[in-house]
């Protein structure tokens, strides 16, 4: 028999660090000059590296940093240069295209199940990959011949919740996570997304309630776990 489906995602996103400040690891604006150089020249990214790509065309002196920041611009975000610059603006992502160009597809998340936005930091090995944010799906679009899948949150927000810099290396996807064809290898690949269980989901919360003990958002993480549990029959 084919195996079920798994109902919630993770992402993995390029280090984006735009936006960063003590509360927030990032990925709420454009990158940094640093980071920029660094996602292009050293770690080659794709699209970074895309002559289309703002980034790219900023770091070829082909625009000013001001019209690059122009691109993060609400009225204008059909130009953003990277799902990584919004991710927790719009709490939304989607999956990519794969190595043909085509769209992929989602058919494992399912709305009322979790999402989470996972990254490593420039120069930290794989099992240090931390959760950054995590969110309850609202919508799915599974994709098509036109448009790759996504997901996001609802219209209000309800159920996001992030990390700050300090909090989200401590929120390691490895402790949770394992690879079901090898359980003790600690080893992303090249795919964009991962689907897990309610079962992980709710370790994944419960470890987001221990990080945020002692915090202003301790009692909404509480909430958000029994809210979870509940929703989900976990």
């Amino acid at each position: 028999m084919k195996k079920e489906i798994e109902p919630c995602i993770a992402f993995k996103l390029n280090y984006c660090d735009g936006g960063k400040n003590s509360n927030r690891v990032g990925f709420c604006g454009i990158c940094s000059d640093k980071i920029i150089k660094y996602n292009i020249k050293v770690k080659k990214r794709k699209w970074c590296s895309n002559p289309d790509c703002s980034c790219r065309k900023y770091f070829d002196k082909k625009i000013s940093r001001n019209e690059l920041e122009n691109c993060f611009d609400e009225e204008t975000c059909g130009n953003f240069p990277c799902l990584e610059s919004q991710a927790l603006r719009d709490w939304f992502f989607n999956a990519g295209n794969d190595s043909n160009g085509n769209p992929r597809a989602i058919r494992g998340a399912k709305n009322g199940h979790l999402c989470i936005f996972t990254t490593v930091e420039p120069n930290m090995s794989e099992t240090s990959r931390m959760i950054v944010a995590m969110f309850i799906i609202g919508k799915v679009f599974e994709g098509d011949d036109e448009e790759s899948g996504y997901v996001e949150s609802n219209d209000n927000f309800d159920y996001c919740l992030e990390f700050t810099p300090n909090e989200a290396r401590q929120m390691k996807f490895w402790n949770v996570y394992q690879n079901s064809n090898a359980m003790d290898t600690v080893k992303w690949g090249s795919g964009l997304f991962r689907y897990f269980t309610d079962e992980d989901a709710k370790k994944f919360l419960e470890m987001a309630v221990e990080v945020k003990r002692g915090t202003d958002d301790k009692e909404f993480a509480e909430d958000f776990l029994n809210y979870y549990c509940k929703l989900n029959k976990v």
